[in-house]
């Protein structure tokens, strides 16, 4: 379907917003967020063959791709407000999200706090908190490398400038991998890495946003081993907080199985979808 992409403003910020056409009038919509330090494009995979089938919108978080900065008074609720707000302008029909990572943390939020506006909900190894990987990993992280990160943000005058950075963090991954996380990271916002870490950080579950989501909601995880940000406990953990949920686990790809297992993906969604 034809792609066209544009800015929409929410009254507070102006967010990048690509969108297929629809290929019928009555083809039921879906909302991409992708995760932190990336950007829409990480749906490109799997964009084509979903636009056969559905209204498809992907967004740009604020302070990532092309959407506006994050803002010095930006906390992670911000990007639900963003998303709840730009709902509310590209669509009046209930509509299906489908969050990765943050994206999944922001997909949850949206729908806990505006069950009216979602359909049903997709949640692809979502941030779920203090019993994520990713922030086990994070806790161990020395403020320094965040600090250098943004420098070397701002010091890049083009993506390929961030390729060592970007290859030194994700030893082993392919060449065509690097340049596309480093376009991401050159997209991205400095303020990001520089934004204080709430001392929530070490406590929070949003068992509340969770056990609030009243959507169908599919939750798709893959394996900590491979790289994944949920472990089978935590995944579970999850499903038994929201109320009408079911987990596909690939047990061989890591943090992104819309990008390891893109047909398998595609096909998940069109089921889930005519359930």
């Amino acid at each position: 379907m034809k792609l066209t992409e544009r800015y929409i403003h929410t009254g507070k910020i102006a967010l990048n917003l690509s969108e297929w056409a629809a290929p019928t009038p009555n083809a039921p919509p879906i909302l991409l967020l992708h995760g932190y330090g990336s950007n829409s494009q990480t749906w490109g995979r799997v964009t084509d063959k979903l636009s056969r089938s559905f209204h498809l919108f992907a967004l740009d978080l604020r302070g990532m791709g092309r959407s506006g900065r994050y803002g010095r008074n930006s906390v992670r609720q911000t990007w639900a407000d963003d998303v709840i707000s730009a709902i509310k302008i590209i669509t009046s029909k209930p509509i299906m999200i489908i969050g990765h990572s943050l994206g999944g943390w922001v997909a949850s939020a949206v729908s806990a706090q505006c069950p009216e506006l979602i359909s049903k909900v997709v949640l692809v190894e979502p941030y779920s908190g203090v019993y994520s990987e990713v922030r086990k990993q994070a806790a161990k992280r020395p403020p320094e490398q965040r600090s250098l990160r943004a420098k070397q943000i701002r010091n890049a005058c083009r993506p390929e400038d961030l390729s060592l950075a970007v290859s030194k963090q994700y030893p082993g991954v392919s060449e065509d991998s690097i340049k596309r996380i480093a376009h991401m990271w050159f997209q991205m916002d400095p303020g990001l890495e520089e934004a204080p870490v709430s001392s929530s950080e070490e406590t929070e579950t949003f068992d509340e946003i969770f056990r609030n989501i009243k959507s169908s909601t599919l939750i798709i995880n893959g394996s900590v081993v491979e790289g994944g940000i949920l472990s089978e406990k935590e995944t579970a953990r999850i499903a038994g907080l929201i109320p009408n949920s079911r987990v596909l686990y690939w047990p061989k790809v890591g943090h992104s199985p819309h990008i390891a297992r893109n047909h398998d993906f595609i096909r998940a969604v069109r089921r889930f979808s005519d359930e």
